[in-house]
């Protein structure tokens, strides 16, 4: 998720080069520790009211993009989508299947912030998003749909992300009006989608990500 020169994405990553370093977290500004402390509080409080008496497949979330959320599905053949979607199939093998990469499965972690050691990492981070994308369909394969929406006297856009086979919704958007109707529009689709008992029970990753979205 990146937020600055009026861009934002949520759930996704801007292109293979984005890497986010966490280290010492234990050196949190009292600012952070009050928002972590906030975040926490409000996710309590939503557990509480999540239920699943309203859930619905990825297929009819399809629909609901753009019958109700207003969304124009663009062409999967277009270069636009076929670009996202060679990056979204790469990380989805990173993360799930990754047994695919052999000896490139697994990633050595960033051990100093020293400018040389973070190039290499990041060298390390591309070579391995491209071997990603070499894995033959054959033995790994999505199913993702790309939606827009424009603002044509405010030249801004927003635009949304499902791919049906795990479950992802994410989205990025350029402009202040399109991050604040994206940030609605996460919540709308989420909710939509919603959660069954047994992934309340489990806390499976489709019930940590309406969590995170309500919290947000």
């Amino acid at each position: 998720m990146r937020k600055g020169n009026k861009k934002y994405r949520i759930n996704g990553e801007d292109g293979p080069t984005s890497v986010f370093i966490l280290k010492n977290t234990k050196k949190r500004t009292l600012k952070q520790r009050f928002h972590k402390i906030k975040y926490n509080r409000k996710k309590k409080r939503i557990e509480k009211m999540i239920t699943s008496e309203s859930h619905h497949s990825m297929e009819e979330v399809l629909a609901f993009a753009v019958n109700e959320c207003g969304l124009v599905e663009l062409d999967r053949d277009s270069v636009e989508v076929t670009e996202e979607y060679k990056q979204l199939r790469a990380s989805f093998i990173l993360q799930y299947k990754p047994e695919l990469l052999g000896e490139y499965a697994k990633r050595s972690p960033l051990e100093s912030e020293e400018p040389e050691a973070v190039m290499e990492y990041l060298g390390k981070c591309k070579e391995q998003l491209q071997r990603a994308m070499a894995v033959p369909k054959e033995l790994f394969d999505i199913d993702m749909h790309k939606y827009i929406k424009e603002y044509s006297d405010i030249n801004e856009r927003l635009n949304v992300v499902i791919e049906t086979k795990y479950g992802y919704i994410g989205g990025g958007a350029g402009g202040d009006k399109a991050v604040k109707d994206l940030n609605e529009l996460m919540i709308r689709l989420h909710k939509y989608y919603g959660v069954t008992q047994e992934d309340i029970d489990n806390q499976t990753e489709r019930y940590k990500n309406l969590i995170r979205t309500l919290c947000r």
